[in-house]
This record gives C-alpha cells, structure tokens and sequence, in this order.
C-alpha cells in the first residue's frame, strides 16, 4: 500500500515527534504481517511559512515548489528515522527508486518530486506505479467533506463515493504551490484514471491502520 501522510497532521504548526512516532509503530505492524508499504510525506505549515517569505522575494511558483519539495524531503529524513532499519536509508528522488527500495524490503519515505505537484499527486503516481492495492491519504480533516469543515460548520462528511464524485468535487480546485486541500485534483484524476482504491482518514486512526487494513471499520472516507 502507499500512504500519503500530510503535512497538516504531523506539523500543523511546527513539527510533532509524536506524529512520526505514532506512524512509525503502525507501519512496524504493517510490515511485520508482511504489508508491503510505501510513504509519501507532505510540508504541512513550515513549508507554507518558507513560500510566504519566498514570495517577498518574488521567486517564482517553480522556485516555491522546489522549497516545498525540500521541507518534504527533510520530513521524510525525521519519519526515516523514526522507522530505524527497515526504512531505507535516504529519501527517495523518483518514483522509481522509491519502488525499488520496496523490492528491496525497504520502506521508503519521500518528499515530493517535481514542481507543480502536490505530494498527494505524488503519492497516487507512486501507489500505480507500485501497482498498490490500496492508497491511504492521512489528512487532519480525516475524511472527505462536501466543503472545507473547518470554514463551513454545515459541511456534511462523504463516508463513501466514486472516483467520479471525488474529481467533481475538487476539480475545480486551482493548482498553486502551497495550495491545501482534502485531495489535489490531479490525485484525484490519477485515483479516477487508475482505479485506485483509496481511503482518507485521520490522525485516530493511524494506530488502527493494521485493522483497517484486515477489514475494520474507519472514521474517513472510502473512495471507489
């Protein structure tokens, strides 16, 4: 399986050791039932605050995306560590490197790869690309909404939908370095095109994600 775990959850503000702790143990289980698991990492508020200032600076989206890209990356090097031996050992750059280091029995952790993708889009390239059973976005939201619930108190949880219904919803969504969404709509198009089987849940349920994983019930949102 391939996780994108978001930035949101683990530095809402600033980093939370207790969040890569938590991932750690989940994914230890995971692997030792022989779950073949591969991690996405996001850039959460740090990252946003470093394009802000970058945006003083008039550097350009390319040039902010690679700054995202970077806070990615030294994300991934703290839940790498978190993991000990049985993540490899640096980052991944590609996608394909990253599958190899699954061949390897390795876990690997990525950052984000290229300017104008998110590392859901990222992620949902990476689960095709390793043919995984199964994509786990891990928002702070923890499940996907008919609007933002956070600015709207009316809006309702979708507990399931369609591929189709996912691209409706954010399609329209503008790209943008920075941009923060439940799901970015080229990861939603990439679930669409590829029949990706796809949960979204929340910081609760990462303990659980072994059981979920064996058929338990989730708190999110199952898409396809």
């Amino acid at each position: 399986m391939t996780i994108s775990f978001g930035g949101s959850v683990f530095a809402p503000k600033k980093l939370r050791v207790e969040a890569f702790q938590k991932m750690a143990e989940a994914v230890h289980k995971m692997a030792a039932e022989k779950h073949d698991v591969l991690i996405v990492t996001g850039g959460g508020e740090p990252a946003r605050e470093l394009m802000a200032e970058g945006r003083k600076l008039r550097i350009s989206s390319a040039g902010l995306d690679k700054i995202g890209i970077d806070v990615t990356r030294l994300n991934a090097r703290f839940l790498i560590s978190a993991l000990g031996p049985i993540a490899e050992p640096d980052p991944p750059t590609t996608l394909e490197a990253a599958v190899r280091a699954s061949m390897k029995n390795k876990v690997p952790v990525m950052g984000g790869t290229t300017p104008g993708q998110t590392t859901d889009a990222v992620a949902a390239a990476l689960a095709r690309l390793s043919d995984s059973k199964l994509l786990i976005i891990i928002s702070d939201v923890g499940a996907v909404y008919t609007s933002d619930p956070k600015t709207n108190p009316k809006a309702k949880k979708i507990e399931r939908m369609t591929p189709e219904q996912l691209v409706e919803l954010v399609g329209g969504t503008k790209l943008e370095p920075g941009m923060k969404t439940i799901v970015d709509p080229v990861a939603a198009r990439l679930i669409e095109r590829y029949r990706i089987k796809t949960l979204v849940v929340g910081e609760a349920e990462i303990n659980r994600l072994p059981d979920i994983l064996a058929g338990a019930k989730h708190s999110g949102t199952t898409i396809g």
